[in-house]
This record gives C-alpha cells, structure tokens and sequence, in this order.
C-alpha cells in the first residue's frame, strides 16, 4: 500500500483495474449515507442504473466503485467512520449472491494467516468476493469497519 495515496485513491485505481472509471462513481447519482456499507452501496448503483435504463455493470465494477464511494465517505468523516479495533481482531465478510453476505470472526492474528483461512471459508462458501475488516466502533454487520483488504476469486487478495 502506498502510503501517500488516500484509500480513495487506491481504491480508484482498483475500479480502473477491473475495467471501471470515475465516470462510474461520479455519475452514479447515488448519495451515501453514514448507514450505508459497500454492499448495500454496490446494490445501490445497481438499482439506479436501472432506474436509469442504464446496462448494469459488472459485479466487480459496482463493487469497487462502492469502495471508491464509502472510502471518500470516511475520509470526510474520520471521526464516525474511522476503525477503532486493533490489529489481530480481524472480520471476514462473505459476499453471496444477491447482495447478501455474512460476516465471521478470523481466528488468526497475523494477516496473512488471516487470508489463508478467510480464503478456505469464501470457497467453501462457494463466494466470488470477500473482505477482511478490522471492525469499527463494535459493530460486527457485514460491511462496517475499516477495510484491510479484499478477495476476488478471479483476482486474489488485493487492498
């Protein structure tokens, strides 16, 4: 991770490596809410795209641009949206079909043991997509906290 990037920008730069643009997210017309996790976002676009009479984009364009949307979210609100739990308290979001996903605690501290295991669960699960966060402010819903890294099955582990 380069740290003289915002999660924004690395985020930005995912959404371009799966064939997205900013065209995605700045003209989405989807206003996101502090309630709102990448998920429901993702689902969100979905939703105005058709309302739109727009061609859905791929699962993995609306994911990131949901990314891109909820990282800007939090850096203009670090105060709410910021991760408060500390390193080895890992969460592993499954992403299943419909916008449905459930979240587990990762029995491992180390990160990349970490991947290891989330990796065995999100195909076991038989998932395309998962995530890794450290939980904020205690809450344990899908989609909620700081973003560690994320897993695309064609792709691997990315942050």
């Amino acid at each position: 991770m380069n740290s003289s990037q915002s999660s924004s920008e690395q985020f930005g730069q995912h959404l371009i490596s799966v064939g997205g643009s900013e065209a995605d997210v700045s003209g989405s017309a989807y206003a996101v809410t502090d309630d709102d996790t990448v998920e429901s976002v993702a689902s969100g676009l979905r939703i105005k795209q058709q309302q739109q009479g727009t061609p859905a984009s791929t699962p993995s364009i609306l994911h990131a641009s949901a990314q891109v949307l909820i990282s800007r979210r939090d850096e203009q609100d670090p105060q709410t949206h910021a991760g408060t739990s500390q390193p080895g308290e890992y969460q592993l979001d499954i992403h299943l079909s419909a916008g449905h996903s459930i979240r587990e605690s990762i029995p491992e501290k180390d990160l990349e043991q970490a991947q290891i295991w989330a990796k065995g669960r999100i195909e076991a699960e038989g998932a395309d997509f998962g995530a890794i966060y450290f939980p904020a402010g205690g809450s344990d819903e899908p989609g909620t906290g700081a973003l560690e890294c994320r897993y695309d099955r064609a792709v691997g582990w990315y942050r």
